[in-house]
This record gives C-alpha cells, sequence and structure tokens, in this order.
C-alpha cells in the first residue's frame, strides 16, 4: 500500500504543473479519501447506521463526482453527465 502511496506521489509531483486549477480538485478528493478510510476503520461496528454511515458515504459520492468532474475540462460529455447524476443521487440519499 504504501508503495502505491509513494508511486501516486510521484505522479502527481510529475503533472502537478498540468493540473492548473484542478490541484484543488485532487487534493480535495485526497482530504475525501481521508476521511472516508478513517470513518470506516475506526469503528468495528458490522452495520453502520446515522452519521458512521452518512460521512463514508458522503465521502464516497464527493471523491466519485470530483473524478468525474475532473477528467477533462469541458462540460459537456459523459463524465459531466454522471457527475450530474451521481450529484442528483447523493442529495436524494444524503440530503446533501
Amino acid at each position: 500500500m504504501f508503495k502505491n502511496l509513494k508511486l501516486l506521489e510521484d505522479t502527481l509531483v510529475e503533472f502537478e504543473d498540468r493540473m492548473g486549477d484542478r490541484v484543488t480538485a485532487v487534493d480535495d478528493v485526497l482530504i475525501w479519501l481521508e476521511k472516508y478510510v478513517r470513518s470506516v476503520f475506526s469503528s468495528r461496528t458490522a452495520a453502520k447506521k446515522g452519521d458512521e454511515l452518512a460521512v463514508p458515504l458522503d465521502a464516497a459520492f464527493n471523491i466519485a463526482i470530483q473524478l468525474f468532474g475532473m477528467i477533462d475540462i469541458g462540460a459537456d460529455g459523459v463524465d459531466d453527465r454522471l457527475a450530474e447524476e451521481l450529484t442528483k443521487i447523493k442529495a436524494r440519499y444524503l440530503g446533501k
């Protein structure tokens, strides 16, 4: 796992100058991933409910939405439509 983190770090450094303003979006994904891992693995609860479930679901949706949204800089492709649909699904189930 840590080898993959190092690979990710190297990749982010390599492409940082190409990311432009999308570097913030990548940073957000990493923040949400940390929240996801912390919320999922901090408790050994078999069936999470309420806030225990809300945090990892919110993080997972946010990660997916952000990743789809930054595939390219256009706003009219299937990637952008998928981001929109996931945003609607997130709002329907999580109210956010």
